[in-house]
Protein backbone atom coordinates (compact mmCIF):
# COMPACT_ATOMS: atom_id res chain seq x y z
CA UNK A 1 0.00 0.00 0.00
CA UNK A 2 1.04 2.97 -1.36
CA UNK A 3 2.39 5.80 1.90
CA UNK A 4 -0.16 9.12 1.84
CA UNK A 5 1.59 12.47 2.65
CA UNK A 6 -0.74 15.21 3.63
CA UNK A 7 1.56 18.26 4.13
CA UNK A 8 0.41 21.01 5.93
CA UNK A 9 2.02 24.22 5.03
CA UNK A 10 2.17 26.57 8.31
CA UNK A 11 4.36 29.86 9.44
CA UNK A 12 3.74 32.61 11.48
CA UNK A 13 4.13 36.13 10.39
CA UNK A 14 3.22 39.63 11.21
CA UNK A 15 3.52 42.16 8.42
CA UNK A 16 4.63 40.57 5.83
CA UNK A 17 2.57 41.96 2.45
CA UNK A 18 5.64 41.99 0.64
CA UNK A 19 6.55 38.48 0.90
CA UNK A 20 3.04 36.42 1.59
CA UNK A 21 2.22 35.68 -2.09
CA UNK A 22 5.70 33.82 -2.77
CA UNK A 23 5.82 32.33 0.34
CA UNK A 24 2.05 30.70 -0.31
CA UNK A 25 2.74 30.09 -3.54
CA UNK A 26 6.12 27.85 -3.92
CA UNK A 27 4.15 24.65 -1.73
CA UNK A 28 0.24 25.57 -3.43
CA UNK A 29 0.28 22.02 -5.46
CA UNK A 30 1.89 19.88 -2.72
CA UNK A 31 0.16 20.75 0.19
CA UNK A 32 -3.33 20.09 1.54
CA UNK A 33 -3.81 23.19 3.80
CA UNK A 34 -1.51 26.69 4.29
CA UNK A 35 -1.77 27.48 7.94
CA UNK A 36 -1.03 31.37 8.68
CA UNK A 37 -1.04 32.42 12.47
CA UNK A 38 -0.90 36.05 12.36
CA UNK A 39 0.73 38.08 15.45
CA UNK A 40 -0.27 41.27 14.79
CA UNK A 41 -0.24 42.47 10.94
CA UNK A 42 -1.01 46.18 10.69
CA UNK A 43 -0.80 45.70 7.06
CA UNK A 44 -2.50 43.63 4.29
CA UNK A 45 -1.21 40.38 5.47
CA UNK A 46 -4.30 38.51 6.72
CA UNK A 47 -6.32 40.08 3.49
CA UNK A 48 -4.09 38.50 1.24
CA UNK A 49 -3.33 35.20 2.97
CA UNK A 50 -7.14 34.86 2.98
CA UNK A 51 -7.46 36.04 -0.71
CA UNK A 52 -5.13 33.32 -1.65
CA UNK A 53 -7.33 30.37 0.19
CA UNK A 54 -5.14 30.20 3.64
CA UNK A 55 -6.50 29.41 6.94
CA UNK A 56 -5.59 32.84 9.14
CA UNK A 57 -5.87 32.59 12.62
CA UNK A 58 -4.87 35.15 14.86
CA UNK A 59 -2.30 34.86 18.05
CA UNK A 60 -1.45 37.43 20.84
CA UNK A 61 2.50 38.17 20.58
CA UNK A 62 4.19 37.18 23.66
CA UNK A 63 8.10 37.74 23.12
CA UNK A 64 7.81 33.64 21.98
CA UNK A 65 8.26 32.16 18.92
CA UNK A 66 8.60 28.69 20.01
CA UNK A 67 4.71 29.56 21.55
CA UNK A 68 3.27 31.34 18.07
CA UNK A 69 5.04 28.56 16.06
CA UNK A 70 3.60 25.66 18.20
CA UNK A 71 -0.04 27.40 18.21
CA UNK A 72 0.59 26.90 14.09
CA UNK A 73 1.23 23.15 14.03
CA UNK A 74 -2.19 22.51 16.40
CA UNK A 75 -4.01 23.80 13.84
CA UNK A 76 -2.37 21.08 11.35
CA UNK A 77 -4.07 18.29 10.42
CA UNK A 78 -1.22 17.10 8.61
CA UNK A 79 0.72 13.85 9.25
CA UNK A 80 3.96 16.25 8.08
CA UNK A 81 5.00 20.02 8.46
CA UNK A 82 6.44 22.19 6.28
CA UNK A 83 7.27 25.31 8.91
CA UNK A 84 8.72 27.88 6.85
CA UNK A 85 9.10 31.71 7.39
CA UNK A 86 7.29 34.39 5.10
CA UNK A 87 10.57 35.10 3.69
CA UNK A 88 11.51 31.45 2.68
CA UNK A 89 10.34 29.48 -0.14
CA UNK A 90 11.20 26.04 -1.91
CA UNK A 91 12.37 26.51 -5.43
CA UNK A 92 9.75 24.89 -8.03
CA UNK A 93 12.47 22.12 -8.82
CA UNK A 94 12.79 21.14 -4.95
CA UNK A 95 9.62 21.47 -4.35
CA UNK A 96 8.91 18.38 -6.63
CA UNK A 97 11.18 16.62 -4.79
CA UNK A 98 9.51 16.63 -1.47
CA UNK A 99 6.29 14.50 -1.52
CA UNK A 100 8.21 11.53 -2.62
CA UNK A 101 10.98 12.20 -0.26
CA UNK A 102 8.54 11.93 2.75
CA UNK A 103 6.76 9.18 1.69
CA UNK A 104 10.25 7.24 2.04
CA UNK A 105 10.64 9.03 5.53
CA UNK A 106 7.10 8.25 6.35
CA UNK A 107 7.68 4.41 6.06
CA UNK A 108 10.48 4.58 7.91
CA UNK A 109 9.01 6.64 10.81
CA UNK A 110 6.62 3.94 11.31
CA UNK A 111 8.58 1.24 11.62
CA UNK A 112 10.90 2.88 13.82
CA UNK A 113 7.66 4.70 15.85
CA UNK A 114 9.76 7.89 16.16
CA UNK A 115 9.18 11.45 14.62
CA UNK A 116 11.33 12.33 12.32
CA UNK A 117 12.79 15.96 10.36
CA UNK A 118 14.37 16.87 7.06
CA UNK A 119 17.65 19.15 7.18
CA UNK A 120 17.93 21.27 4.18
CA UNK A 121 20.47 23.48 3.20
CA UNK A 122 19.39 27.52 3.66
CA UNK A 123 20.90 29.77 1.11
CA UNK A 124 20.31 33.41 2.58
CA UNK A 125 20.21 35.59 -0.01
CA UNK A 126 21.15 39.47 -0.39
CA UNK A 127 19.10 41.87 -2.58
CA UNK A 128 20.66 41.06 -6.05
CA UNK A 129 19.24 37.61 -5.07
CA UNK A 130 23.19 36.43 -4.53
CA UNK A 131 23.74 33.62 -2.02
CA UNK A 132 26.17 35.10 1.08
CA UNK A 133 26.08 32.45 3.47
CA UNK A 134 25.22 28.82 3.50
CA UNK A 135 23.17 27.16 6.82
CA UNK A 136 21.65 24.05 7.72
CA UNK A 137 18.22 23.86 9.07
CA UNK A 138 14.82 21.55 9.51
CA UNK A 139 11.85 23.16 7.97
CA UNK A 140 10.02 19.57 7.47
CA UNK A 141 9.01 17.48 10.15
CA UNK A 142 6.24 14.76 11.45
CA UNK A 143 3.52 16.02 12.88
CA UNK A 144 3.29 14.32 16.02
CA UNK A 145 2.47 16.17 19.43
CA UNK A 146 5.65 14.73 21.32
CA UNK A 147 7.54 17.08 18.69
CA UNK A 148 7.48 20.67 19.33
CA UNK A 149 9.45 24.18 19.12
CA UNK A 150 11.90 24.81 22.22
CA UNK A 151 12.94 27.91 22.88
CA UNK A 152 11.42 31.62 23.08
CA UNK A 153 14.01 32.72 20.47
CA UNK A 154 16.29 30.52 18.17
CA UNK A 155 13.91 27.85 18.94
CA UNK A 156 14.35 24.31 18.22
CA UNK A 157 12.25 21.56 17.28
CA UNK A 158 12.59 19.10 20.42
CA UNK A 159 10.71 15.92 21.67
CA UNK A 160 8.96 16.23 24.68
CA UNK A 161 11.44 19.80 25.41
CA UNK A 162 14.61 17.63 25.87
CA UNK A 163 15.26 15.48 23.21
CA UNK A 164 16.16 16.01 19.59
CA UNK A 165 14.62 14.34 16.93
CA UNK A 166 16.71 12.39 14.27
CA UNK A 167 17.23 13.98 11.52
CA UNK A 168 17.61 13.21 7.41
CA UNK A 169 19.90 14.62 5.90
CA UNK A 170 18.84 16.43 3.12
CA UNK A 171 21.20 18.78 2.13
CA UNK A 172 22.24 18.28 -1.07
CA UNK A 173 18.75 17.52 -2.42
CA UNK A 174 16.39 20.56 -0.95
CA UNK A 175 17.48 23.88 -0.60
CA UNK A 176 15.30 27.25 1.23
CA UNK A 177 15.95 30.37 0.09
CA UNK A 178 15.99 32.85 2.56
CA UNK A 179 15.40 36.85 1.66
CA UNK A 180 15.37 38.28 5.31
CA UNK A 181 18.69 38.98 5.97
CA UNK A 182 19.58 41.72 4.21
CA UNK A 183 20.09 45.30 5.79
CA UNK A 184 17.21 46.64 4.08
CA UNK A 185 14.71 43.74 5.17
CA UNK A 186 16.34 44.04 8.52
CA UNK A 187 15.38 48.70 8.37
CA UNK A 188 12.20 47.62 7.12
CA UNK A 189 10.72 44.92 9.78
CA UNK A 190 12.72 46.07 12.54
CA UNK A 191 13.40 42.45 13.31
CA UNK A 192 16.55 42.76 14.40
CA UNK A 193 15.48 45.47 17.31
CA UNK A 194 12.30 43.06 18.53
CA UNK A 195 15.38 39.58 18.45
CA UNK A 196 17.61 42.10 20.49
CA UNK A 197 15.29 43.50 22.82
CA UNK A 198 13.87 39.39 23.63
CA UNK A 199 17.59 38.18 24.00
CA UNK A 200 18.29 41.14 26.54
CA UNK A 201 15.51 39.95 28.55
CA UNK A 202 16.99 36.53 28.78
CA UNK A 203 20.12 37.84 29.96
CA UNK A 204 18.61 39.97 31.74
CA UNK A 205 16.42 36.97 33.50
CA UNK A 206 19.32 34.52 33.85
CA UNK A 207 22.85 36.44 33.22
CA UNK A 208 24.25 32.86 33.12
CA UNK A 209 22.29 32.17 30.21
CA UNK A 210 25.23 31.29 28.22
CA UNK A 211 23.60 30.20 25.31
CA UNK A 212 21.79 33.90 25.48
CA UNK A 213 24.52 35.62 25.59
CA UNK A 214 25.50 34.52 22.32
CA UNK A 215 22.55 34.84 20.49
CA UNK A 216 22.93 38.44 21.59
CA UNK A 217 26.30 38.92 20.34
CA UNK A 218 24.71 37.41 16.92
CA UNK A 219 21.61 40.36 16.89
CA UNK A 220 24.62 43.24 18.07
CA UNK A 221 26.51 42.46 14.87
CA UNK A 222 24.02 41.80 12.28
CA UNK A 223 23.06 45.42 13.83
CA UNK A 224 26.64 46.49 12.86
CA UNK A 225 27.23 47.00 16.74
CA UNK A 226 30.25 45.09 16.95
CA UNK A 227 32.02 46.72 20.21
CA UNK A 228 29.07 45.59 22.39
CA UNK A 229 28.82 42.02 20.15
CA UNK A 230 32.46 41.37 21.34
CA UNK A 231 31.71 42.31 24.99
CA UNK A 232 28.99 39.47 25.00
CA UNK A 233 30.82 36.76 22.53
CA UNK A 234 33.71 37.69 25.23
CA UNK A 235 31.76 36.49 28.09
CA UNK A 236 30.73 33.38 26.63
CA UNK A 237 34.57 32.65 25.59
CA UNK A 238 35.21 33.39 30.11
CA UNK A 239 32.86 30.79 30.67
CA UNK A 240 32.66 28.32 27.79
CA UNK A 241 31.74 24.91 28.42
CA UNK A 242 30.81 21.58 26.83
CA UNK A 243 27.00 22.35 28.03
CA UNK A 244 26.87 25.33 25.29
CA UNK A 245 25.75 23.73 21.90
CA UNK A 246 28.76 22.60 19.64
CA UNK A 247 27.11 25.04 17.10
CA UNK A 248 26.86 28.47 19.13
CA UNK A 249 30.81 27.49 20.13
CA UNK A 250 31.57 27.20 16.71
CA UNK A 251 30.23 30.43 15.53
CA UNK A 252 30.88 32.47 19.09
CA UNK A 253 34.56 32.08 17.47
CA UNK A 254 33.76 32.41 13.92
CA UNK A 255 32.04 35.71 14.29
CA UNK A 256 34.66 36.81 17.21
CA UNK A 257 37.54 36.34 14.25
CA UNK A 258 35.08 38.13 11.99
CA UNK A 259 34.73 40.96 14.10
CA UNK A 260 38.61 41.37 14.56
CA UNK A 261 38.56 41.04 10.23
CA UNK A 262 36.21 43.94 10.38
CA UNK A 263 37.71 45.89 12.88
CA UNK A 264 41.15 46.24 11.08
CA UNK A 265 42.97 44.03 13.90
CA UNK A 266 46.70 44.46 12.94
CA UNK A 267 48.35 42.41 15.76
CA UNK A 268 48.81 39.13 14.40
CA UNK A 269 48.83 37.85 18.10
CA UNK A 270 45.39 38.86 18.73
CA UNK A 271 44.11 36.73 15.52
CA UNK A 272 46.10 33.52 16.49
CA UNK A 273 44.77 33.77 20.21
CA UNK A 274 41.25 33.75 19.27
CA UNK A 275 41.77 30.90 16.76
CA UNK A 276 43.69 28.88 19.39
CA UNK A 277 40.75 29.33 21.11
CA UNK A 278 38.51 27.80 18.85
CA UNK A 279 40.84 24.60 18.68
CA UNK A 280 40.87 24.49 22.15
CA UNK A 281 37.52 23.91 22.26
CA UNK A 282 37.03 22.23 19.02
CA UNK A 283 35.42 24.03 16.91
CA UNK A 284 34.15 22.60 14.04
CA UNK A 285 33.27 25.29 11.45
CA UNK A 286 35.45 26.07 8.73
CA UNK A 287 34.53 30.03 8.79
CA UNK A 288 37.34 30.06 11.59
CA UNK A 289 40.23 29.50 9.55
CA UNK A 290 38.58 31.24 6.89
CA UNK A 291 38.66 34.66 8.53
CA UNK A 292 42.11 33.93 10.05
CA UNK A 293 43.13 33.49 6.16
CA UNK A 294 41.59 36.61 4.65
CA UNK A 295 43.02 38.52 7.34
CA UNK A 296 46.58 36.75 6.58
CA UNK A 297 46.12 37.97 2.96
CA UNK A 298 45.29 41.66 3.72
CA UNK A 299 48.35 42.16 5.99
CA UNK A 300 50.83 40.44 3.33
CA UNK A 301 51.30 36.79 5.04
CA UNK A 302 50.17 35.30 1.81
CA UNK A 303 51.70 31.73 2.85
CA UNK A 304 50.26 31.67 5.88
CA UNK A 305 46.92 32.90 4.12
CA UNK A 306 47.04 30.07 1.63
CA UNK A 307 47.44 27.64 4.03
CA UNK A 308 44.48 29.03 6.32
CA UNK A 309 42.11 29.34 3.08
CA UNK A 310 43.12 25.63 1.72
CA UNK A 311 42.21 24.44 5.42
CA UNK A 312 39.43 25.80 5.37
CA UNK A 313 38.36 24.59 2.18
CA UNK A 314 38.70 20.69 3.09
CA UNK A 315 37.18 21.61 6.44
CA UNK A 316 34.06 23.11 4.34
CA UNK A 317 33.92 19.24 2.42
CA UNK A 318 33.55 17.68 5.82
CA UNK A 319 31.41 19.78 7.38
CA UNK A 320 27.60 18.45 8.81
CA UNK A 321 26.62 20.89 11.50
CA UNK A 322 23.78 23.84 11.61
CA UNK A 323 24.95 26.85 11.52
CA UNK A 324 25.16 29.61 9.26
CA UNK A 325 28.72 29.49 6.90
CA UNK A 326 30.28 33.07 5.17
CA UNK A 327 32.55 31.07 3.15
CA UNK A 328 29.97 28.84 1.90
CA UNK A 329 28.61 31.71 0.19
CA UNK A 330 32.08 33.74 -0.85
CA UNK A 331 33.34 30.55 -2.98
CA UNK A 332 34.05 32.48 -6.01
CA UNK A 333 35.99 35.31 -3.92
CA UNK A 334 37.81 32.50 -1.81
CA UNK A 335 39.34 31.07 -5.41
CA UNK A 336 40.25 34.47 -6.37
CA UNK A 337 42.09 35.25 -3.49
CA UNK A 338 43.88 32.37 -3.90
CA UNK A 339 44.59 32.62 -8.03
CA UNK A 340 46.20 35.90 -7.18
CA UNK A 341 48.63 34.54 -3.73
CA UNK A 342 49.86 31.51 -5.46
CA UNK A 343 50.29 34.01 -8.33
CA UNK A 344 52.34 36.22 -6.76
CA UNK A 345 54.19 33.28 -5.00
CA UNK A 346 54.76 32.22 -8.40
CA UNK A 347 53.36 29.07 -7.66
CA UNK A 348 51.96 28.65 -10.80
CA UNK A 349 50.22 25.11 -11.01
CA UNK A 350 48.32 26.40 -7.95
CA UNK A 351 47.40 29.66 -9.46
CA UNK A 352 46.08 27.38 -12.56
CA UNK A 353 43.94 25.45 -10.47
CA UNK A 354 42.52 28.27 -7.92
CA UNK A 355 41.79 30.47 -11.43
CA UNK A 356 40.29 27.67 -13.09
CA UNK A 357 37.70 26.90 -9.86
CA UNK A 358 37.20 30.41 -9.75
CA UNK A 359 36.13 30.46 -13.60
CA UNK A 360 34.12 27.86 -13.02
CA UNK A 361 31.73 29.56 -10.77
CA UNK A 362 32.35 32.42 -12.32
CA UNK A 363 32.59 32.33 -15.75
CA UNK A 364 32.90 35.87 -17.20
CA UNK A 365 35.52 37.02 -14.73
CA UNK A 366 37.58 38.87 -16.92
CA UNK A 367 40.43 40.08 -14.62
CA UNK A 368 40.91 36.56 -13.10
CA UNK A 369 40.80 34.83 -16.78
CA UNK A 370 43.10 37.73 -18.74
CA UNK A 371 45.82 36.68 -15.98
CA UNK A 372 45.32 33.04 -16.35
CA UNK A 373 45.92 33.26 -19.97
CA UNK A 374 48.94 35.53 -19.69
CA UNK A 375 49.89 33.05 -17.32
CA UNK A 376 49.28 30.31 -20.09
CA UNK A 377 50.90 32.74 -22.76
CA UNK A 378 54.18 33.74 -20.95
CA UNK A 379 56.50 35.28 -23.65
CA UNK A 380 54.97 33.00 -26.40
CA UNK A 381 53.57 34.56 -29.56
CA UNK A 382 52.20 32.51 -32.40
CA UNK A 383 49.28 29.71 -33.40
CA UNK A 384 50.81 27.40 -31.37
CA UNK A 385 50.43 28.65 -28.04
CA UNK A 386 46.87 30.52 -28.88
CA UNK A 387 46.03 26.95 -30.33
CA UNK A 388 46.36 25.27 -26.83
CA UNK A 389 44.92 28.01 -24.82
CA UNK A 390 41.76 27.75 -27.02
CA UNK A 391 42.04 24.13 -26.29
CA UNK A 392 41.66 25.01 -22.42
CA UNK A 393 39.14 27.68 -22.65
CA UNK A 394 37.22 24.88 -24.56
CA UNK A 395 37.00 23.14 -21.28
CA UNK A 396 35.55 26.10 -19.68
CA UNK A 397 33.26 28.01 -22.04
CA UNK A 398 30.60 26.99 -25.16
CA UNK A 399 32.25 27.76 -27.43
CA UNK A 400 29.34 27.34 -29.61
CA UNK A 401 27.34 29.82 -28.06
CA UNK A 402 27.75 33.45 -28.83
CA UNK A 403 27.94 34.77 -25.92
CA UNK A 404 30.78 32.91 -24.50
CA UNK A 405 32.67 33.82 -27.88
CA UNK A 406 31.88 37.47 -28.02
CA UNK A 407 33.28 37.53 -24.30
CA UNK A 408 36.83 35.81 -25.41
CA UNK A 409 36.67 38.16 -27.97
CA UNK A 410 36.92 40.56 -26.00
CA UNK A 411 39.61 39.51 -23.49
CA UNK A 412 41.54 38.50 -26.58
CA UNK A 413 41.63 42.03 -27.73
CA UNK A 414 42.08 44.11 -24.39
CA UNK A 415 45.46 41.58 -24.31
CA UNK A 416 46.41 41.84 -27.74
CA UNK A 417 46.43 39.01 -28.54
CA UNK A 418 45.70 38.73 -31.97
CA UNK A 419 46.32 35.18 -32.69
CA UNK A 420 43.45 33.99 -30.07
CA UNK A 421 41.16 36.85 -31.35
CA UNK A 422 41.53 35.16 -34.45
CA UNK A 423 40.87 31.31 -33.73
CA UNK A 424 38.04 32.59 -31.71
CA UNK A 425 36.45 34.70 -34.87
CA UNK A 426 36.85 32.19 -37.04
CA UNK A 427 34.43 29.47 -34.66
CA UNK A 428 31.65 32.10 -35.79
CA UNK A 429 29.04 31.50 -38.07
CA UNK A 430 28.43 33.91 -40.89
CA UNK A 431 25.23 35.42 -38.95
CA UNK A 432 27.30 36.12 -35.83
CA UNK A 433 30.19 37.23 -37.74
CA UNK A 434 27.48 40.29 -39.30
CA UNK A 435 26.62 41.20 -35.98
CA UNK A 436 30.10 41.27 -34.51
CA UNK A 437 31.13 43.79 -37.22
CA UNK A 438 27.84 45.98 -36.71
CA UNK A 439 28.34 45.99 -33.14
CA UNK A 440 31.80 45.81 -32.47
CA UNK A 441 32.35 49.05 -30.32
CA UNK A 442 29.90 48.42 -28.12
CA UNK A 443 30.99 44.67 -27.74
CA UNK A 444 34.49 45.33 -27.17
CA UNK A 445 33.92 48.41 -25.03
CA UNK A 446 35.51 50.92 -27.15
Amino acid sequence: MKTKISLSQCMIVKNEEKNIRKALTWGKNIVCEQIVVDTGSTDKTVEIAEEMGAKVFRFKWIDDFSAAKNFAIEQASGNWIAFLDADEYFSEEDTKKILPLLAQLEEERRKLKIPLMVRSSLANLDEEGKTTSIATQARLFSNVKSLRYDGSIHETLMIGGNKAPRAFEARDVLTVYHTGYSEKVYEETRKLERNTNILKKEVDKNPENYEAWAYLGDSLLANKQMKEAEEAYNLVVEHMSSELFQERRDFVFCNLLKIKYYSKVKDEKEILETYQKSVEFACLAPDTEYWVGRWMLDNGKLEQGIGYLELALSRLDQYNRDGNLDMAGSLPYIYSRLFDACKSLNHVQDAVRYGTLFLRMEPYGEVVLMEMIRIFKGGSTGEEIAAAILSFLSKLYDLSRAKDKLFLIRVSRKLMFKELENKVFNLFNQKEKDFFHENEHKILGL
